[in-house]
């Protein structure tokens, strides 16, 4: 079974490196390009208790038979590196805990999360077939989607955006402006007194929809130079995180 794991693999990503690049975390058909349940806009990170994991415990199932070992062991690479800047605990679930844990799958296209949170319920995250180090593979990916999971929506729409970004609308397909609009102020969001973050995993690239080649975010002040970046959770990441779940230190 392996074998076929590893074969198929091997052909989904030779059929990726055969196609013009496109971001797998920016797919037209979800919502900012990785949600698929478009979520109440909480513009960055949930305060909403009864949408974080229950005491910071995550259950997960990692699809079997999907993944070739070198893939799987990236996942949980990613898990890791939460766990280990926050209080956050990966617990594998058992069959009968399917229902309300994380699977993460590879059954469909790009890198996306079906919900923001914990909703009491099956929550999937699905990680197609690339390189490692590439596209949905990349580790800051990875981590990007974990993150939603656990309750963080993208950087770029925070309410207070327009004080460090100025977004292109021109350089924006119409049909996909919907992923900037960042009016919503009725709804549960909080920085958690971190401010905006340039640096954040959770940042939309520059040129992200762009209808042209163009930028479609633009700095306005300093400190952008990585904005987008998939590398790893930055500082504020790490501090939004320990503060939403109130680990020990930061309550």
């Amino acid at each position: 079974m392996f074998v076929l794991t590893l074969a198929l693999v091997f052909l989904l990503a030779r059929e990726v490196l055969n196609k013009p690049w496109k971001d797998p975390e920016l797919l037209e058909q979800y919502f900012q390009g990785d949600i698929i349940d478009r979520p109440i806009q909480y513009r960055n990170g949930i305060t909403n208790t009864i949408l974080h994991w229950p005491n910071g415990v995550v259950q997960y199932l990692i699809e079997e038979n999907e993944f070739a070992d070198s893939h799987y062991q990236e996942i949980l690479r990613a898990i890791t590196i939460i766990e280990a800047n926050s209080c956050i605990v990966f617990r594998k679930a058992t069959e009968e805990e399917r229902s309300k844990a994380l699977v993460i799958t590879s059954k469909g296209l790009g890198c996306n999360s079906v919900y923001l949170g914990f909703r009491n319920k099956t929550q999937v995250v699905n990680l197609q077939i690339y390189p490692i180090g590439e596209g949905c593979f990349r580790i800051g990916s990875i981590i990007h989607e974990l993150l939603h999971t656990l309750g963080f929506e993208h950087q770029h729409v925070s309410n207070n955006r327009d004080e460090y970004v100025s977004i292109q609308w021109d350089n924006i397909n119409p049909q996909y402006r919907i992923n900037f609009v960042n009016h919503d102020n009725t709804t549960d969001w909080h920085d958690f007194g971190e401010g905006y973050d340039y640096e954040s995993v959770m940042h939309y690239v520059p040129t992200a929809f762009s209808n042209n080649g163009k930028p479609t975010i633009v700095a306005l002040k300093d400190g952008s130079s990585n904005m987008g970046q998939r590398l790893n959770m930055s500082v504020k990441d790490i501090r939004k995180l320990n503060k939403m779940y109130k680990c020990p230190g930061y309550v």
